[in-house]
């Protein structure tokens, strides 16, 4: 979104950029630590044909860990997808129904 509204982070001139608020003890630590959004990426390589996402912290090192600083291992994620809602417009669009309760 490239108006004025939400946090420079999330700014972006080629495409919409979200946000996902996790209801993880971890992530809410590292959250109120920073203070601030942080950027996150679901993870999918490239060479994927499938819509799998790895979940598994021992699997994400074995595959990613050369490529990131640090996998933290807080068991297991989810398989349910987050809820997407398109906030560029006038009104909220939701796109998809995901985990997490959607209030208006």
């Amino acid at each position: 979104n490239t108006n004025n509204k939400g946090p420079k982070l999330f700014k972006n001139k080629k495409r919409p950029m979200g946000g996902r608020v996790p209801d993880h003890p971890i992530a809410q630590g590292i959250l109120e630590a920073l203070g601030e959004p942080m950027r996150t990426a679901s993870l999918k390589t490239e060479e994927d044909d499938l819509q799998e996402y790895y979940t598994d912290p021992e699997r994400i090192h074995e595959v990613f860990g050369k490529r990131v600083d640090l996998v933290i291992d807080g068991g297991p994620g989810g398989l349910t997808p987050s809820t997407l809602v398109f906030c560029t417009a006038d009104e909220p669009e939701l796109i998809r129904q995901g985990a997490g309760e959607l209030i208006w």
